[in-house]
């Protein structure tokens, strides 16, 4: 026995299908659009001569490893020491803002703004001390591979007293 499908049903059919995978392919390209950053960090702080606007600091010498590759990085922070304020512990926070570039030196870069707090550890002179930072970070922008790319997260940082810098980035980025 030979069924057949009436020609309407059978484009309704098709359409169908058709929505399905048209829906499963916008959804399967939205979520490979986006993707979760972490990022490991060491670097060098150098410190320069502070002003009326606060006191800037280098991040130099950046090497990082993580989700989107390993690669050099640099920075350039400002410590606003005008508005500094207690940690608790006999010491010092400040806020802190500035950019870091991933990439640095190479076509595929991603820039990023940071905006947070850097606390002093303990008590004792600034100069001898350790510091944790926390912050946001958010894309500024990009280029090569990271062109149009979007996203924020946090970061860490742990500056011991040689001024050798551990930075940690999480959050999400898409391209």
């Amino acid at each position: 026995m030979k069924t057949t499908i009436p020609p309407f049903r059978l484009l309704g059919l098709i359409a169908l299908v058709l929505a399905g995978l048209a829906f499963s392919a916008a959804t399967s390209s939205a979520h490979q659009g986006k993707q979760r950053l972490v990022v490991r960090g060491d670097a060098t702080i150098v410190d320069g001569p502070c002003g009326p606007g606060g006191c800037p600091l280098e991040i130099a010498d950046g090497e990082f490893r993580g989700t989107i590759g390993a690669g050099d990085y640099r920075g350039a922070m400002k410590l606003r020491v005008a508005e500094a304020f207690p940690n608790g512990e006999g010491g010092v926070c400040a806020p802190i803002d500035g950019t870091i570039v991933l990439g640095a030196g190479t076509p595929n870069r991603l820039v990023l703004s940071v905006d947070g707090e850097s606390c002093q550890d303990g008590a004792g002179p600034v100069t001898a001390a350790s510091f944790t930072g926390l912050a946001h970070w958010e894309v500024r922008y990009g280029t090569g591979t990271y062109d149009d790319a979007r996203g924020r997260g946090l970061a860490s940082f742990a500056e011991d007293a040689a001024d050798h810098d551990r930075m940690t980035l999480i959050g999400r980025i898409s391209r």
